[in-house]
């Protein structure tokens, strides 16, 4: 007599992607975010990485927590303190003349990074690498999550009429 057996399929050994949360440290992403935020992040998975997103990425040893203001072949311009990305200026105001301009083209694979306090931001600006690697960008965040005390327990007393009058 013979059975037939089904194969078993084989399965993925890769767990699903995971939304985490990361803590910000740190004043350079203010006022966006400040210092012990909460921020939930998704893989950077099929979607990627738009302009404009906040990351969370690998940089010399350290996670960092910053907006991606260069892509693959773009053009940025340090002006005056300003950042200019294909000579278009990110805060909308024009440029000022005659002020001293430093220069970069993103390689292939890469970003350049900017933080939204650019007076307290360690970023690609100041870097001698200022590029970082696609592979380095950990998650995207998507949101920064509000607690209020009365999530872990704890509310305000409202004073009562009849507290009021207690001399």
């Amino acid at each position: 007599m013979h059975t037939t057996r089904k194969r078993a399929t084989p399965t993925s050994t890769r767990a699903a992607p995971v939304n985490r949360l990361v803590r910000v440290a740190g004043e350079s992403m203010a006022p966006t975010y400040r210092s012990s935020d909460l921020l939930l992040t998704r893989p950077v998975g099929r979607v990627g990485v738009r302009r404009g997103d906040v990351v969370v990425f690998g940089h010399l040893g350290l996670r960092m927590i910053k907006r991606v203001v260069g892509l693959p072949g773009d053009f940025v311009e340090l002006e005056a303190g300003r950042l200019f990305v294909s000579g278009e200026p990110l805060d909308g105001r024009p440029r000022v003349p005659g002020a001293f301009t430093q220069t970069w083209r993103v390689p292939a694979a890469s970003y350049f990074m900017g933080g939204d306090n650019p007076a307290a931001s360690d970023d690609s600006r100041v870097w001698d690498e200022p590029f970082v690697p696609f592979e380095s960008v950990a998650a995207v965040v998507t949101r920064r999550l509000v607690w209020t005390l009365r999530l872990w327990g704890f509310t305000r007393r409202r004073r009562t009429a009849a507290a009021a009058r207690i001399p």
